[in-house]
């Protein structure tokens, strides 16, 4: 049986490898718990899914992902959050985005909460604070091949 991490995990990838049309190293970095993996051997995306079909979804973050994510962050430079968001798309945040919504202030269970109205983009709100712009539900693979070209790494 394939699980729902599995299928949403390679929905991302599937995504991914569409918009680089290169060859491109993944790792998994299991060390940093499940859903972190490095591309390009330099930039970490750490993956959360919801499996609710409608929105309004919702992301838990315990202390330990956030630091997970705020270690890798340190140690490459940036670190995106991708939130799948069923089968709707996905929410994609750099670190610095991130921070809008989740501040570094980690508490004990922290929630982001992404809304989609109809033919809109994503409203990204979290316990600290909402990103101040919309996110579109592809545009984290722009920022990512962005990021990867920059680097040199294709």
């Amino acid at each position: 049986m394939i699980s729902d991490t599995a299928r949403y995990h390679g929905s991302f990838f599937t995504l991914l490898f569409d918009e680089v049309d290169q060859p491109l190293i993944v790792e998994r970095l299991s060390e940093y718990g499940v859903g972190c993996y490095l591309l390009a051997e330099r930039i970490p995306v750490y993956l959360k899914h919801s499996t609710k079909r409608k929105g309004p979804w919702a992301f838990n973050f315990f202390r330990s992902h956030q630091v997970a994510q705020q270690t890798l962050f340190e140690k490459y430079g940036e670190c995106f959050t991708c939130m799948i968001c069923g089968q709707d798309g996905i929410a994609g945040l750099s670190m610095a985005e991130f921070r809008q919504v989740l501040d570094g202030n980690f508490e004990e269970q922290e929630c982001v909460s992404v809304r989609r109205r109809l033919k809109t983009m994503y409203h990204i709100k979290g316990r600290d604070g909402e990103l101040e712009n919309r996110v579109a539900r592809r545009s984290v693979f722009e920022k990512l091949t962005a990021t990867i070209m920059s680097a040199g790494q294709l």
